[in-house]
Parts: C-alpha cells; structure tokens; sequence
C-alpha cells in the first residue's frame, strides 16, 4: 500500500512538472530570458515578445536612428520621446524601470552630460530585437564597445538590453 502511495504521489508530481512547460516554455533562448518575469507572455505587455514584421522592422530601425541622432546631437527631449512611458533598460545588469529612471539614472548623467557620442558599428535582427553595436565615446576621450538589443513597438523603444 505504501509503495502504490509513492508511485502515485510521483505521477502527479510529473504531470504538474510536464504541465508547467506548455505553449509558453522559451527553452531558454537569450531573447525571452533577459525578459522574463517583467511582462513577458502578458500579450498586451510592452515587453510581449512577438517578433516583428517587415513593416515593423523598417519601423524598428528608424526609431533606432532617431535615439542615436538624438543621443549624439545631446537632446534630451529627442531621446525622452522615443521611449516609452513605462520602457524597460537593462544595461548590463543595472535596470531601469521607467523612461524617467532610464533618462535620469542613466542616459542622462551617462550619456549626454558627458558628451557621449554613439557610432554604429553594425546591426543585425535577433528574433523580435533589432541589435545594433557601437563605438561610444565621451568628449573626454572615454570610451567602450557593446550593443543595445532593442525592442520597438508602436513607433516607441519598449525595452533594451545593453551589453558589452
């Protein structure tokens, strides 16, 4: 009796575990992880994951070249707006939550109070993010390499994952 107990406890315990991984497992894949947890599978989130059409990438990347063109001409305004209200930036690690926290606690003192200048070094699309890689450097001779996985919706930058 005691051994029939234990077999069925670990037959429902394996069915749970196999339910757990349905239509909405990722595998795993780098685009849905930097993601997870922070809107991911909500279809109305900002930070859904849908990848994106050719329409939306010619979109993407035109958004993309208005942060960069904003960035390096040092308007604040002009990079504010191509954010969205509740945009999410995850620039190695250190996470900013809001269009307010990534212009204040980032772009901002980071970027453009220092002069920082972004030239592009090459792009490419990973699933629904368009990535592009830079040369950054600041007016005083600073300088870094890394990229920004973007991902565009609406005309707006949702989320950006930044490494280097």
């Amino acid at each position: 009796m005691r051994f029939r107990m234990h077999i069925g406890f670990a037959m429902v315990a394996a069915l749970l575990l196999a339910g757990c991984g349905g239509a909405g497992d990722t595998g795993g894949s780098p685009e849905h992880s930097a993601g997870a947890g922070i809107g991911a599978g909500a279809p109305d989130s900002p930070r859904a994951s849908t990848v994106a059409g050719p329409a939306d990438k010619a979109e993407a990347e035109r958004v993309a070249r208005r942060f960069l063109d904003a960035a390096n001409a040092g308007d604040t305004k002009g990079v504010a707006a191509t954010f969205a209200e509740n945009a999410r930036f995850d620039s190695v690690g250190r996470v900013y939550p809001s269009r307010a926290d990534i212009m204040n606690r980032f772009l901002i003192p980071e970027v453009l109070d220092v002069g920082g200048r972004y030239k592009v070094t090459g792009s490419r699309w990973d699933g629904d993010r368009y990535v592009v890689n830079y040369e950054f450097t600041t007016s005083g001779g600073g300088g870094e390499s890394f990229s920004y996985a973007f991902l565009i919706q609406d005309g707006l930058i949702r989320d950006v994952v930044g490494r280097y």
